[in-house]
């Protein structure tokens, strides 16, 4: 997914109107998932709206339910690529002839009696039809009079000669026409797969059971058209059937053991920078024959290679090979290993399962961390596994098990939370935390000692990993977390978890305490520990906080809109999917809030969704519903306006799963869009009423502007349409409170404030009677 990621990005900084790009890939029936996946993303891509696909592929080698056909399903549900598909043939008679015309230089009606028979042979099929031409000329029965300056053949012997039934026969027949140590060469670069490197082959070429030099042979391919000399500098097969062909050439029952000797060749006969450079090479090869490795010390010291070939990979961001690579190394070791290679073992499960979340194979995650949990003997030995458990529960929508877990490790390391939180002790926290925080200057925290205890800065990662899963179910933990991580680093330092912590502080008291000018303070000290730490990975959370909730009560809204798609892109380049998937629902908060242009956010909004299923991001995704339904709404793509039930979701039943779950904020996030749609359409009773089901929107979302401040106002205007009709005494109260609140909003954040404060003085006026004030206010709030 960030491979992905990452292209999409590049091709939408190069392809435009005025610079096109075609992209043509080949042999689509062999892709893997993350090819196809990568296709799949390119191609639904909204962004890319001035590039042309194409794919090709053999439709005699996929059948219905094979994966490319599911890709293709995928592609046209998501509504918005037009696909067209061509079917091409083998050539016809007519073809064939005009080929071999062209090739011989001779007039059509010369070659007429020739194209029929090599047409009858081979079918049409193109690559037979070259091939069985090469082969004629090879034993002579097509060659080329000097005399008569014209080609000649003899057709009795042609109509008589045999062909292969498949290409892969054919190119096998026309390979053992060809020396020893030829035959030899193409064995061993076919085993490479279509392409093989020069200096992988001079490193093998340099062992002393090479009788052999593979390059010079594989040179004599060259010249016989079965291999290119490309780039790298490396051979690759023309032909991916000539490719097959030569790795026919291997008895099956020693293709194993044979891909075990080069890789055995390339290992003992590497320096350390060539086993660097060529690393993933020398695994694989290794891999393809582990199965005949029965040396226990030798298999150990090839599981310590795919682990260092997995951490590679997943540098690279190639996670899927990554998890190959690692799941290859747990497939050598043994259960007495554990004993004398423990640090190998629990490295190769740890990366293994870290990998397999990033994918979101999570039924896989599950079970080596189970292994790792039953071996491991100490909490020191059961750090890693937990924290990746903590993270794939919440992600997954366990929270109550990544909770449990999470608050276990945290009591093992010192620092226990208790079990049960009142408001009052959430007050009294928040209090004390910011009388602790008057002890220092701005300057002073800045430059805190660096933390170095360990159990600390492991507790750290714990509170920072429940934080977004706190917020979403739990709230009342929110700003006892942070205001312990705070502690943490106030007493032992900061870390680069400081960051999240300064910033979750800051939604807290913006929140609960209504202190949007220290919130913002502290947010701004969140982002300077993100440089000092270089914390790249910490970025997500941090601008979730920041950018996500406390700037918005001073900033304009739309200023927010790149730092959030910053996040995401950040998120999905380091593999923080969660925390990349949290910003993206709080983008499309905001861009919905700012007035953003429907029509194309409503295809953003389909992109994303799309992503967190992909990502298996479950809990996010289930947050994101009512936002997508509400725009589709506005649309007109719904039966019931003002009801959040059509294509995306159908708010009953997300009600009850709120319900079910105890998610305050879900349940939260459904009334407030079902009450903007209602007051949108003039449902005013029925959006008071949903205002009042959604009395605590304040505490359920705590810190979030867009939310917030606009159930208040448009709270307030239903109550002051409704006084109108029915009159004051019924709606006084909700009027004055949100008239009230809009005017401290408006005085600290007049940009994103001051035309609804006009909007409601203008209501006000026409409720009092006064024409010409109102009139005045509808103006400002329009200008």
């Amino acid at each position: 997914h960030r491979l992905a990621f990452l292209i999409r990005l590049l091709l939408r900084s190069t392809c435009s109107s005025s610079n096109p790009i075609v992209l043509f890939l080949d042999d689509l029936q062999w892709a893997d998932s993350s090819s196809l996946e990568l296709m799949r993303s390119l191609v639904t891509d909204v962004a890319l709206d001035n590039m042309l696909f194409v794919g090709c592929y053999r439709d005699n080698e996929v059948e219905p339910g094979h994966s490319l056909f599911e890709c293709l399903e995928s592609i046209r549900r998501f509504g918005i690529t037009t696909i067209t598909s061509i079917c091409t043939s083998n050539l016809n008679m007519a073809s064939v002839n005009a080929l071999i015309s062209d090739a011989l230089s001779t007039l059509p009606r010369a070659t007429g009696s020739l194209s029929e028979a090599v047409f009858q042979k081979t079918g049409g099929n193109a690559l037979f039809v070259t091939e069985f031409l090469t082969s004629l000329r090879d034993e002579g029965l097509l060659q080329y009079s000097l005399s008569r300056r014209k080609w000649e053949w003899e057709m009795e012997h042609i109509r008589s000669r045999t062909i292969a039934q498949n290409a892969v026969d054919l190119m096998t027949a026309k390979l053992l026409r060809l020396a020893p140590e030829v035959h030899q060469a193409l064995r061993i670069a076919s085993a490479f797969g279509a392409q093989c490197l020069e200096g992988v082959l001079n490193i093998y070429d340099a062992g002393p059971c090479c009788s052999t030099c593979t390059v010079s042979a594989l040179e004599i391919a060259v010249a016989e058209g079965l291999v290119a000399k490309v780039d790298g500098p490396a051979y690759r097969f023309s032909h991916d059937q000539i490719q097959s062909a030569a790795y026919m050439l291997i008895p099956e029952s020693e293709r194993e053991s044979f891909h075990l000797h080069i890789g055995r060749a390339l290992w003992q006969q590497s320096s350390e920078d060539e086993i660097d450079k060529y690393l993933f090479v020398i695994v694989d090869q290794l891999h393809r024959g582990a199965c005949h490795i029965s040396d226990p010390s030798e298999k150990i010291r090839l599981a310590e290679l795919s682990l260092t070939a997995g951490r590679k990979a997943a540098e690279m961001s190639a996670f899927l090979p990554a998890s190959a690579y690692l799941q290859s190394g747990i497939g050598l070791i043994s259960d007495g290993d554990w004993k004398w290679h423990r640090e190998l073992c629990f490295d190769l499960f740890n990366w293994c399962a870290e990998m397999e979340y990033i994918l979101g194979k999570f039924d896989n995650v599950k079970a080596h961390l189970e292994e790792v949990i039953k071996k491991g003997r100490t909490l020191r030995e059961k750090l890693r596994a937990y924290y990746t458990f903590v993270q794939s529960s919440g992600s997954h929508s366990n929270t109550g098990d990544a909770f449990a877990t999470a608050l276990m490790v945290l009591d093992n390391l010192g620092e226990s939370i208790p079990s049960e939180v009142t408001q009052l002790e959430v007050q009294q926290e928040l209090l004390a935390t910011q009388a602790l925080l008057r002890t220092k200057t701005e300057g002073e925290l800045l430059q805190l000692k660096t933390m170095s205890d360990i159990d600390k800065r492991e507790a750290m990662r714990f509170l920072n990993l429940l934080l977004l899963y706190v917020y979403a179910e739990r709230k009342e933990y929110f700003p006892i977390m942070a205001c312990r991580m705070l502690k943490l680093s106030l007493t032992y330092g900061v870390c680069k978890e400081s960051a999240v912590a300064f910033g979750a502080y800051g939604v807290s008291i913006c929140g609960l305490l209504g202190d949007t000018s220290n919130a913002y303070r502290f947010g701004k000290i969140a982002l300077s520990l993100l440089e000092r730490f270089q914390a790249k990975e910490c970025l997500p959370r941090v601008f979730i906080a920041f950018y996500g909730s406390i700037a918005d009560w001073t900033d304009p809204l739309q200023s927010s809109l790149p730092c959030l798609e910053q996040a995401i892109n950040t998120g999905l380049s380091t593999g923080n999917n969660e925390a990349a998937m949290v910003n993206a629902q709080y983008y499309q908060g905001a861009s919905l809030a700012s007035g953003k242009s429907l029509g194309p956010l409503v295809d953003e909004m389909n992109e994303y969704a799309t992503q967190m299923l992909d990502l298996n991001q479950n809990f996010i995704y289930t947050f994101n519903l009512p936002l997508r339904q509400f725009a589709l709404n506005l649309l007109g793509k719904s039966a019931d306006p003002v009801k959040l039930v059509g294509k995306v979701m159908d708010e009953g039943n997300l009600l009850y799963l709120a319900e079910e779950k105890g998610s305050s904020s879900l349940r939260s996030i459904v009334y407030f869009y079902r009450m903007v749609l209602e007051v949108f359409f003039g449902e005013y009773e029925r959006a008071a009423e949903t205002a009042e089901l959604n009395k605590n929107v304040d505490k359920d979302n705590m810190g979030r502007f867009s939310i917030v401040v606009n159930h208040s106002f448009y709270h307030g205007l239903s109550a002051l349409i409704l006084a109108r009709r029915q009159g004051r005494s019924k709606w006084e109260d909700t009027i004055s409170k949100a008239m009230t609140q809009m005017k401290k909003w408006t005085s600290a954040n007049l940009w994103n404030c001051e035309h609804k404060l006009a909007l409601m003085n203008a209501e006000y006026a026409y409720l009092e009677g006064d024409i010409n004030i109102a009139i005045q206010a509808y103006d400002c709030a329009i200008v």
